[in-house]
């Protein structure tokens, strides 16, 4: 099928439309994938800050029990022992809980990286179209 060089410019143009849509589409979702990116370095930060502060709770129980515990009678011995060994039990729990969240901070991570490289993708498949185009339009 033959069409017109008018035709044909008319295409390009309208082709080259979309296609700018479509780089303006690709920045949008660049932008949201840098917004995550930067969302989820704050969210390490602030999960290693958390497991920090966390580290430093078993010190201080060891130092209450020393401290109050020796000579403690035995009932508030155990009873110190039985809460330490609480207070150390969700302190692990939290410190387990707050590494899967590490290692889904992670995971998210790697998910951006590789909408990074589909919209790298697009924009090659964009660059090839407006080669055409311009061959149309030419």
């Amino acid at each position: 099928m033959i069409i017109s060089k008018s035709t044909a410019r008319e295409v390009g143009n309208k082709i080259d439309k979309v296609l700018g849509e479509i780089k303006d589409i690709q920045a949008n979702i660049d932008r949201s994938s840098d917004k995550i990116d930067n969302e989820l370095n704050s969210c390490s930060r602030e999960l290693i800050n958390a497991q920090t502060t966390l580290t430093e709770i078993q010190p201080q129980v060891d130092m209450l029990l020393a401290q109050v515990g020796q000579d403690a009678p035995p009932h508030v011995k155990a009873m110190l022992d039985s809460v330490a060994m609480g207070i150390t039990g969700k302190v692990q729990n939290a410190l387990n809980n707050l590494a899967e969240v590490q290692r889904n901070v992670k995971d998210v991570d790697k998910l951006t990286d590789e909408i990074d490289s589909f919209t790298d993708n697009v924009n090659k498949k964009i660059t090839e179209i407006d080669e055409l185009t311009d061959r149309l339009q030419g």
